[in-house]
């Protein structure tokens, strides 16, 4: 193609974004030519789509404004200005957005070329004409005799989203003068850093707390005001309530009259109210008041009446954050300079915005001690819990809780917009809020998460376009691709038992020992499987010649019910992928014990949680297809988990796993009769571990545990919105039931948690039964695998490598070098990734995921097609 060189399209041709939403102007049609209309597509004037009343009406249609119109034109305009310093022509009249003849717009921007890297005064032109389209967009789909506000308010919250967690340099471009400016917002990558490393600690203690029952909760410690609260609406009120005439300014203090237009706010704070005094110049200006005098009218007028305190925010991404410390096995405990008069009205602004039954450490009445000092006694409160790290505004409580709690990380907290309570000592961590960024800045990557919980599902696009660009790859190609993988996993296998083997004279025990736990395969410790445990599950088969027995529980059925982790009920080249990868084991361990492995996959589609048959069945169906295709049907069998229970274990013990199974659930649903996950989630599952009929801290999975991993799997209430988004909407804060939240979706949220809360019950129920009847010691001796992070006993698999995410709990993906994973649809869909079907899946589900640009920019119009040499590098992650 002519002008191919050209920045604009070189950038369309390469970057994710703008492959997705951009097409360049071309005399023979928008190029790339869109995959999914032959036909060809032309185009549009802004102005004349927004006049053809039939185009308005398919933009109405799901919202397709939204993510076809809106969302495209502000990413094009923000990533092109990223990656380029320049910005395109986005005068009304200039823009053009892509339509398929007659009535359908694609969801692509046309460029028709860009200027070089643009001036401050260019950048800020065009985001002013930006903002003239999205009026012009809110004002034509109007409806006729009704306000423009709403609509306006609506394009302009989805535009939003699109300049929220900017990379620095970008936001610093954006920050000018243009209606664009007030939704220009990014974060630190320190501050993300800070955060992630408190949350990466919490999880590791957690971890060793699962290995060592004796070992307290891990937590973490938060100040109130000015760290989880933001006081702006009282700062505001109290300013302008001595902004009056007072000695020495007999006319008034202008600037505290109107203190939103100050760069700088005050707090109640001696040090801080000095530095804003001298920040904003009022001293010089107003030589003669008294600025002490004023500060203590200050103070009465911010923390007077105490009904006002109900009314603070929460910090930006605070409930976010607890809710990950949550997630990850924490708790937090809030340790404030407040008195317990306050009480009250304390806790109605943590339940505003869904902290709901905090533990919250206040100041007795008659405080006479300094803030400081009490705040460490207060830590003898918290004995039973292991303090992670400390959240606080001010260093001199920073320094007497470090004192009191010697290992724990401090952390200094500086509200924007706020005069700095004091100046962080050299070295401390410092964060402005508690934000983290919900994406990488460089993408398509995979999130490497391992839960959906992880994953900050409101901030995260869906991206709807995509699917007009998927890949249908033929039969003879998807074999093609299976192929490839065996060839690859076989020589991989041949080049583990040659290393092996170099172990000079070790016994049999030993060198599959050794292959068992080789990096390539191994997850986790090796110590949570010695060489003892191994040579116990091992050596009777050696001493026999008999092939090794090894059991992996796996292959329930996919889990689509929520939309966020799969994108269909069928396995996918996931597990397929992850059945090569068990034959690779098998075929390394025979390289070094002939007689080699037999490997029972126990699958319970139906043990753990109720599905319907027909789901499982054919679930089961195309997996034994795979299981023939990867050439594993030698090795490996499939048995449901409770069938070979009546095999192993005795008929009896099928006949008496119902009793027990009741019995369990009549003594769960009994203990927590007084909950209802439905009005606390948080504080009923903090309740249920100590109200758990087995004890406090019983060994293996607890309701609360598995209720965090359930309630992102079960089915999604039906919505007025595609699916996706009603499913990002409920989860970006499932817990949140109160304050300003829709009643729809409150409603919607609680029939999550109540079918999670049912399901845990269950799922736990059955796990115990499971323990009673011996489940564990079927097929003894063997070797237990676990795709999850293993305990003592088990041998950890490391499965596809470098997902933590098993095949069945999310999206078979392939990264940028070809390397088959996992991950979440929710994720891939918010990078890009295309969808790739398969003769071997069908039509109705991806056989995998590939980031767009693996896709083949098309000179004319046709069907997507992978660029070559995708398919000969898709292959097992080494490592």
């Amino acid at each position: 193609m002519l002008g191919l060189k050209n920045v604009v399209t070189t950038a369309v041709a390469r970057h994710p974004l703008l492959r997705l939403y951009a097409a360049v102007a071309d005399p023979e049609g928008p190029w790339p030519a869109h995959p999914a209309y032959p036909g060809g597509t032309v185009a549009t004037p802004l102005a004349a789509l927004l006049a053809d009343g039939k185009l308005r009406s398919d933009l109405h249609q799901e919202d397709r404004w939204a993510e076809f119109v809106v969302r495209p034109l502000v990413t094009v305009f923000r990533v092109v200005l990223e990656h380029t310093g320049a910005v395109p022509d986005t005068a009304p009249e200039s823009v053009a957005i892509e339509v398929v003849p007659p009535h359908r717009v694609t969801g692509r921007v046309v460029l028709s070329g860009l200027n070089p890297p643009s001036s401050p005064a260019e950048i800020d032109r065009a985001a002013r004409d930006l903002a003239r389209c999205l009026d012009l967009i809110a004002a034509a789909l109007t409806p006729s005799g009704r306000p423009a506000d709403s609509m306006r308010s609506r394009v302009w919250r989805v535009a939003a989203k699109e300049l929220r967690f900017l990379a620095p340099a970008t936001a610093d471009m954006l920050r000018g003068d243009h209606p664009l400016a007030a939704h220009v917002h990014c974060v630190p990558e320190a501050q993300d850093r800070t955060l992630r490393g408190v949350l990466d600690e919490v999880e590791e203690r957690t971890r060793r707390r699962r290995a060592d029952l004796s070992l307290p909760r891990p937590a973490v410690m938060m100040d109130l005001d000015f760290v989880v609260l933001d006081p702006r609406d009282r700062t505001l009120h109290a300013a302008r309530q001595v902004s009056a005439a007072r000695p020495g300014a007999p006319d008034g203090i202008l600037e505290l009259a109107y203190p939103e237009l100050l760069d700088l706010l005050p707090t109640d704070q001696p040090q801080a109210w000095r530095q804003f005094i001298k920040a904003n110049g009022l001293s010089r200006a107003y030589p003669d008041v008294d600025f002490e005098a004023m500060r203590l009218d200050y103070c009465r007028a911010f923390h007077r009446p105490w009904a006002r305190l109900a009314h603070d925010d929460l910090a930006a991404g605070v409930v976010r954050f607890i809710r990950d410390v949550e997630d990850r096995g924490g708790t937090v405990v809030f340790n404030t300079g407040r008195r317990e008069r306050v009480r009250t009205p304390t806790e109605a602004a943590l339940a505003n915005g869904g902290l709901l039954g905090p533990r919250l450490l206040m100041m007795p009445d008659d405080r006479i001690r300094p803030v400081a000092e009490l705040k460490a006694v207060h830590t003898a409160k918290v004995a039973d819990l292991d303090i992670i790290a400390v959240f606080d505004d001010l260093a001199d409580n920073r320094e007497a809780l470090a004192r009191a709690l010697p290992g724990a990380r401090m952390v200094a907290v500086t509200l924007p917009g706020f005069v700095p309570g004091d100046e962080p000592s050299a070295g401390t961590a410092t964060v402005s809020t508690f934000e983290r960024l919900p994406r990488p800045l460089d993408g398509p990557v995979l999130s490497h998460a391992h839960s959906v919980g992880e994953l900050h599902v409101g901030e995260l696009a869906t991206r709807p376009p995509l699917a007009g660009h998927g890949v249908h790859l033929s039969r003879s190609e998807s074999l093609g691709v299976v192929e490839r993988l065996i060839s690859g996993a076989l020589a991989a296998a041949d080049e583990t038992a040659t290393r092996a083997k170099r172990q000079g004279d070790a016994t049999p025990t030993a060198l599959v020992y050794h292959v068992l736990t080789r990096k390539r395969f191994r997850r986790g410790a090796r110590t949570a499987y010695s060489f003892d445990t191994a040579a116990r599950d091992i050596g009777p088969y050696v001493e026999r010649g008999e092939p090794i027995r090894v059991v992996l529980p796996a292959f329930p059925v996919k889990q689509a019910d929520s939309g966020l982790k799969a994108l269909g009920t069928l396995p996918d080249l996931a597990e397929l992928a992850l059945l090569v990868r068990l034959r690779e084991l098998a075929t390394a361990v025979a390289g070094v014990y002939p007689p080699g492995l037999r490997i029972t996959l126990l699958t319970d589609g139906n043990h753990f949680r109720i599905r319907p048959h027909t789901v499982t069945e054919a679930y089961l169906h195309r997996l034994r297809d795979y299981l023939r295709l990867a050439g594993a049907d030698g090795v490996l069998e499939l048995r449901d988990v409770d069938e070979a229970a009546a095999e192993q274990l005795g008929l009896d013990a099928v006949r008496a796993r119902g009793g027990l199974l009741a019995a369990h659930r009549s003594a769960l649903a009994e203990a927590y009769r007084d909950l209802d996950v439905t009005r606390d989630p948080i504080g009923a599952l903090n309740r249920s571990r100590v109200l758990d009929p087995a004890g406090p801290r019983p060994s293996g999975v607890t309701v609360a545990e598995i209720f965090r991993s359930l309630v992102h799997s079960v089915a999604v209430p039906p919505g007025g919105t595609a699916n996706h988004d009603w499913a990002s909407t409920l989860y970006a804060d499932v817990y949140h039931l109160d304050g300003p939240v829709p009643p729809e979706v409150v409603e919607a949220r609680r029939a999550i948690l109540r079918a999670a809360w049912d399901a845990a019950l269950h799922y736990v129920s059955v796990v115990r039964t499971d323990h009673d009847l011996g489940y564990d010691r079927m097929f003894w001796p063997r070797v237990r695998l676990t795709l999850s992070t293993p305990v003592a006993g088990r041998c950890g698999f490391a499965g596809l490598g470098g997902s933590a995410v098993p095949p069945w709990q999310g999206t078979a993906a392939v990264d940028q070098r070809g390397q088959v994973s996992t991950d979440f649809a929710i994720h891939l869909l918010d990078q890009a990734f295309a969808p790739v079907y398969s003769p071997l899946l069908g039509d109705g589900q991806p056989w995998f995921m590939a980031p767009i640009t693996m896709t083949q920019p098309l000179d004319r119009p046709g069907t997507a097609r992978l660029a070559p040499g995708v398919l000969e590098r898709i292959r097992l992650r080494r490592r």
